[in-house]
């Protein structure tokens, strides 16, 4: 975990590679995954890079291979898994895999045409046969004269034209209501009482149609009625004009389609036996084709010098990475056996180096919840780190119940158990994936709910008697049988305190809720302070490290004592009651003088007098507390001036310092130069001095919305958190209702026999409910509370989030993404 602390240290290199073993290097580059390479040709158009031949095949193969998938998955042909991934496609086996390929993909196309030609015809056939065999019995045994029938020719004059086919079961409706508009019902319209469901030859979906007979008279109707047909794409069949005629086309019919369906079937057989043939290798052949296809992608990154012996890169590599990859270049050099080695060398540069943080798979989740809000700027600390503890311990705040915080832990462990199972099996339901990449999150964000249920002695809506309570019964049984409700007066004999928590005796209390507010109300403030706190003086040690030594006295000492004066006091004031004032006290000390907290901060605020709560009480907790307060805000106050102008002030004039000092050193380097390439130093002359060349106004501006926003923020950002006490008292009543409302009050009171079976029922609606409600509902609510809480109310304390994540040339990268582009510079190839 030490190395999300800050993020590795970056170093830029130029890198030289020979010809020859660039494509070997470049393949041992993608399997470690630890360069970023820097494209130096952003001005080169896509077609004019050096390989982009080469990256126009791999993507012309890759396209073959995934339309080869998508046969097969037509067909479901099952496609294994590898155990070993294989390497990079060679360049001298490209050839012979496009070879290879473009046969396979003209066989298979071949054999997909043929089998959709046959499917037509079977379709075709079918119809035919359906319609004979629905319609017929409609004409029953009538002979239709030759000269008044005309299937699909116009006649002439009154003669009577009938047409059979079939038609949509989708759009039979909306036909049969044209052929009526259209005729005024002088159309006889019939259709078959049962529809027939066919398969479409070019998508392999099924379709549902209808037969249908129509019979209309005259030339003008019959035109009519054609173009009803051609609009409604309706397949129309002859139809004989004998019962003898139509039973010896249905025979006809009958053995032309027990021939045809041999015929699909051993097509079938030769195509699935092809395609299976290929789904042995798709995996191997995929993934050497993609990265043979990554490998010159990044290739056409480097340019190639004037002699065309060398390709020179420039790349980011973090120092922890470097002996690793100084010993690729070594060893690629050697096994191939070049006669000039490639080399890496460190270089200067003005760009910002990207961030890189190494994670694991327990803390891989948390730091992609930073990273949702903004990658760290170079160097900067990391919450990510602190997000581990933080963000479950303010998650179980919210979530506080040990019943329900179980269900998450069994949930997550379970995750966990079968992580490698769950692993290898690639699903594409997004829920599933998003809950078990955050599986390690669950199982803390469970077990931190464990401990702050017990706290709260809650589970399931009821509490755990684990030892005698604090309160104890002082009354006898007949002053409890005068009155419903009895008041246990604290200032008469008690027990010990409970040592586990929330009293249990304060379930069965009317004033439970009152308790309750006060007690998490003081806790999440108490908890808000310290959390924002932490996060000032986190930004001390960004400070530290960046040297920005004039910060810690214009920023974050100001900082510091705006929040220590007014809202740190605010938690003393918290404590001091608790442990100055007593129910057992009778006096100025006991619960009935104890002053309202929040009466004495506003009144500390307005500068106002406080009035005692009861007479013979004290105002304060302490003489000279209305002094010390008032010494206080003004400290506060004072903070106001020195964050608002302190820092541009200081900055201004450093900037004219340095300012002078390099436009001294740039004066100097041009009296001097006399070449062109002295130009790139004098551009780094003016990059060092971009930094510097801000304007006061601009200081002023930016600090005045810092200081703005920071001193109103300290209010908002401390009423933010009361949300750890309104979402965890909801969880509770929640809870509790559910249990009193369904499960008690239905089931366990009934005592009867029907009260067994009821149990059985209710507690499955209690537990659907539970689950629903309280454990997924309620837990994506306190889930995103808490994640607002560290992105506004904590990071923004000391975190820029201004970074440039650490993107390597990595297989494993490349090929977690399936998704298929059309690549730049790359004409289409037209089949002929």
């Amino acid at each position: 975990m030490g190395h999300m602390l800050r993020s590795d240290k970056m170093t830029f290199c130029d890198i030289y590679l020979q010809p020859e073993a660039a494509f070997e290097i470049l393949s041992n580059f993608g399997e470690i995954g630890c360069v970023q390479f820097t494209d130096i040709n952003e001005n080169v158009q896509a077609f004019q890079r050096s390989y982009i031949q080469e990256v126009c095949r791999c993507a012309e193969m890759e396209r073959q291979l995934y339309y080869l998938q998508s046969e097969m998955s037509k067909d479901n042909i099952y496609i294994p898994e590898l155990t070993t991934e294989p390497k990079a496609m060679q360049p001298n086996e490209m050839t012979a895999m496009e070879n290879m390929l473009e046969k396979w993909e003209d066989d298979v196309m071949e054999m997909s045409e043929y089998h959709t030609r046959l499917m037509k015809n079977f379709l075709e056939l079918s119809e035919m046969y359906y319609v004979l065999n629905r319609i017929g019995p409609i004409l029953g045994d009538a002979e239709l004269r030759k000269e008044s029938i005309f299937s699909n020719h116009s006649g002439g004059g009154g003669r009577l034209v009938v047409m059979t086919g079939v038609v949509r079961r989708t759009k039979c409706l909306y036909f049969e209501l044209m052929l009526w508009r259209i005729s005024r019902g002088n159309i006889y319209y019939r259709q078959a009482a049962e529809d027939a469901i066919l398969e479409d030859p070019k998508t392999g979906q099924e379709i549902r149609k209808v037969a249908f007979l129509a019979i209309c008279q005259g030339r003008q109707l019959s035109a009519r009625m054609q173009k009803v047909f051609s609009g409604f794409q309706v397949n129309t069949y002859p139809c004989p004009r004998t019962l003898e005629e139509r039973a010896e086309m249905m025979t006809k019919l009958d053995l032309r389609i027990s021939d045809l369906q041999h015929v699909l079937r051993k097509t079938k057989f030769h195509r699935c036996k092809a395609l299976r043939t290929v789904g042995r290798q798709w995996n191997t052949w995929i993934i050497q084709v993609r990265k043979a296809k990554a490998i010159y992608h990044t290739m056409n990154m480097f340019t190639l010098d004037i002699t065309k012996k060398c390709l020179i890169g420039q790349c980011w590599v973090s120092d922890k990475d470097l002996k690793k990859v100084y010993h690729t270049l070594e060893y690629c050099s050697e096994e191939l056996n070049t006669n000039v080695p490639s080399f890496m060398s460190k270089t200067t540069t003005t760009a910002v180096p990207p961030t890189y943080h190494r994670t694991n798979k327990f803390t891989r989740g948390f730091q992609a919840l930073i990273s949702a809000y903004g990658d760290s700027t170079y160097r900067e600390l990391n919450p990510g780190l602190y997000t581990i503890i933080t963000f479950p311990f303010l998650f179980a705040m919210m979530f506080g119940d040990l019943g329900h915080a179980i269900i998450l832990v069994v949930f997550s462990t379970w995750m966990i158990v079968k992580e490698k199972v769950f692993s290898n099996q690639k699903s594409t339901n997004e829920i599933w994936n998003i809950l078990f990449a955050g599986r390690y999150i669950i199982l803390l964000l469970g077990l931190f709910s464990m401990y702050t249920g017990f706290i709260y002695n809650d589970i399931f809506g009821n509490t755990l008697l684990l030892k005698t309570p604090y309160w104890l019964n002082t009354f006898d049984r007949a002053q409890l049988a005068k009155t419903e409700f009895i008041e246990i007066d604290p200032y008469l004999e008690t027990g010990t305190p409970y040592g586990f928590g929330i009293d249990p005796t304060w379930t069965v209390s009317t004033n439970k809720i009152m308790t309750e507010n006060s007690y998490k109300m003081k806790l999440s403030i108490i908890v808000g302070i310290v959390h924002m706190i932490f996060g000032i003086v986190m930004s001390l040690f960004n400070y530290l490290y960046f040297k920005q030594y004039y910060l810690i006295l214009l920023q974050f000492i100001p900082e510091l004592l705006f929040m220590c004066c007014i809202f740190v006091w605010l938690v003393i004031m918290i404590y001091m009651k608790w442990f100055m004032y007593s129910a057992k006290i009778v006096g100025k000390r006991g619960s009935a003088c104890a002053p309202q907290i929040l009466i004495l901060f506003i009144d500390m605020v307005l500068m106002k007098t406080t009035q005692p709560v009861n007479d013979g009480c004290d105002s304060y907790m302490f003489k000279g507390q209305k002094a010390f307060q008032t010494a206080l805000l003004v400290i506060a106050l004072l903070c106001i001036p020195v964050l608002l102008l302190g820092t541009p002030l200081y900055v201004n004039k450093y900037n004219k310092k340095m300012r002078n000092e390099l436009m001294k050193k740039l004066t100097n380097f041009r009296r001097y130069q006399h070449r062109d390439s002295d130009k790139v130093k004098e551009e780094l002359i003016l990059a060092e001095m971009a930094p510097y060349m801000t304007t006061f106004s601009e200081l002023l501006i930016h600090q005045g919305v810092h200081t703005i926003e920071y001193v109103l923020s300290t209010v908002s950002h401390t009423a933010s958190y009361l949300r750890l006490w309104a979402l965890s008292l909801a969880h509770s009543q929640l809870a509790e209702m559910l249990w009193e409302m369904i499960f008690s009050k239905l089931s366990l009171k009934d005592h009867t026999r029907v009260g067994c079976i009821k149990i059985f029922i209710i507690f499955a609606i209690w537990a659907f409910f539970t689950l629903s409600i309280l454990v997924l509902m309620e837990g994506l609510s306190a889930f995103l509370h808490t994640l607002r809480l560290h992105w506004v109310e904590f990071m923004s304390k000391f975190y820029m989030g201004g970074g440039n994540l650490f993107r390597p040339f990595s297989f494993k990268r490349i090929l977690a993404t399936d998704e298929v582009k059309t690549e730049a510079g790359c004409k289409k190839k037209i089949k002929s």
